[in-house]
């Protein structure tokens, strides 16, 4: 429902693309999303107890519930569901 072209995949464009959304759709109760290290932190052993990253803990703080996809197909799913191609569409924008 938001789309955002940036050099890089940062928390800063996620935070931004997030407020673009929400002021365009309003308040999701929840966000689908991979395992990228923007939303989630991806070390085998944390040190202390749960750690969010700051992506994680401004959903938290706006009452929104991160749930990263466990399997490659459920990502695919989520692609079907919103007739989008993500990380492929630079590929297809090729073609």
């Amino acid at each position: 429902m938001t789309l955002r072209f940036s050099e890089v995949e940062s928390t800063y464009d996620y935070m931004n693309a997030t407020r673009q959304y929400i002021e365009q759709h309003g308040k999701p109760v929840a966000f689908y999303s991979d395992k990228h290290s923007v939303f989630k932190i991806n070390k085998k052993a944390p040190l202390t107890g749960k750690q969010m990253t700051e992506y994680g803990r401004a959903l938290y703080e706006l009452n929104i519930e991160l749930i990263c996809a466990n399997s490659s197909q459920a990502k695919g799913r989520v692609e079907r569901a919103n007739k989008t191609l993500q990380d492929r569409l630079i590929k297809e924008m090729r073609l």
